[in-house]
């Protein structure tokens, strides 16, 4: 049943967080995806689209911060892509944990989809057949090379602490887009799947100074099927 579903889900959302922060060291981040957008709504992919926030998509991202506080994840900084849909997203979860300024990232934004912004998947299949079940993109989709080139940098970037190394070790909140997260995890080469709203993983920077791609995570529980802009 749905409520089942719903339950379940909520058990795996506090063993990966409770696990996370077992773990976390001191250059440790959650990337989530941005709440539910208009777009989202009506199936499209957006790609650099400027797409706002539904009523729901700000609903949840104040249930992710109420999580966040209940469980008691100790979020440091809060950084975002510069498109509204993120940005507004990290803003209200921002506030509500009672942080300053959301650091405002302009290489977490979402890959550039080309001729497929707008559309929707069975207007994808009918213009490329075959694609999306290829995992091929047209001449001006955004190479994978250079969503993880900026993006990697970007969250190595956000990652470094802003405490002197003895401080106690705190935790990143990065709000960016489903293309980009799933994009960097198969780049790295770990599993990758569809992420909801408010769903992503945790990224370290380990003692070598690799990124490493950690457990997904979600922040609110899924209320339906949502779009990704990625192959």
């Amino acid at each position: 049943s749905k409520r089942a579903t719903r339950s379940a889900y909520r058990s795996r959302y506090s063993a990966s967080l409770h696990l996370m922060i077992q773990h976390h060291t001191s250059k440790s981040a959650i990337v989530i995806r941005h709440g539910e957008s208009e777009w989202n709504v009506l199936g499209k992919w957006q790609g650099r689209a400027d797409t706002l926030l539904t009523a729901a998509g700000r609903a949840q991202a104040r249930t992710a911060a109420e999580r966040l506080l209940a469980n008691g994840i100790p979020i440091d900084r809060v950084a975002a892509s510069s498109l509204t849909r993120a940005r507004e997203t990290a803003e209200i979860i921002a506030s509500h944990l009672g942080i300053g300024d959301v650091h405002v990232d302009d290489r977490l934004v979402e890959t550039d989809v080309g001729p497929w912004q707008g559309l929707r998947e069975h207007e994808i299949e009918a213009g490329w057949p075959n694609y999306l079940r290829d995992r091929r993109t047209p001449p001006q989709f955004e190479s994978p090379d250079l969503v993880f080139a900026r993006a990697a940098r970007a969250l190595r970037d956000v990652m470094e602490p802003v405490r002197q190394p003895t401080e106690s070790a705190h935790l990143v909140l990065v709000v960016t887009h489903s293309g980009v997260i799933r994009t960097v995890r198969r780049m790295m080469q770990v599993h990758d799947r569809r992420l909801h709203n408010l769903e992503g993983c945790h990224f370290t920077i380990d003692t070598e100074g690799n990124l490493v791609a950690g457990e997904f995570i979600a922040l609110v529980s899924p209320t339906h099927a949502t779009t990704n802009d990625a192959v």
